[in-house]
């Protein structure tokens, strides 16, 4: 392949893969509007939905010190804490949904 070979293939690439990433953002776009997984042929959409990620520590900021002692170890573990204390209303934050699309093998 000479360098003129070369640099039209190059070209010819970018534009299939600018067009490859307008066609993901439609799927994504669709996946989450339905909220759940789609397989068409072989491409997969996966949907995840948001992580929640909680604040033992914060839950359990005003638990009694004797009650921490049970669960140090190299650090304390706050969740243990919170079901010891009977803590059920956890703060947490969840991230936001999304969707990867890839080729399943064939």
């Amino acid at each position: 392949m000479d360098a003129s070979e070369l640099a039209t293939t190059m070209l010819e690439w970018e534009k299939a893969r600018r067009h490859l990433d307008e066609l993901t953002a439609i799927i994504q776009a669709a996946t989450l509007e339905i909220g759940k997984t789609q397989t068409v042929g072989n491409v997969r959409a996966t949907y995840s939905a948001g992580r929640k990620t909680y604040d033992y520590l914060g839950a359990a900021s005003n638990v009694p010190c004797e009650l921490w002692e049970p669960y140090a170890k190299k650090s304390y573990d706050w969740k243990a804490i919170c079901e010891a204390a009977n803590i059920t209303d956890i703060p947490f934050k969840e991230s936001e949904p999304s969707v990867t699309v890839k080729l399943l093998e064939s």
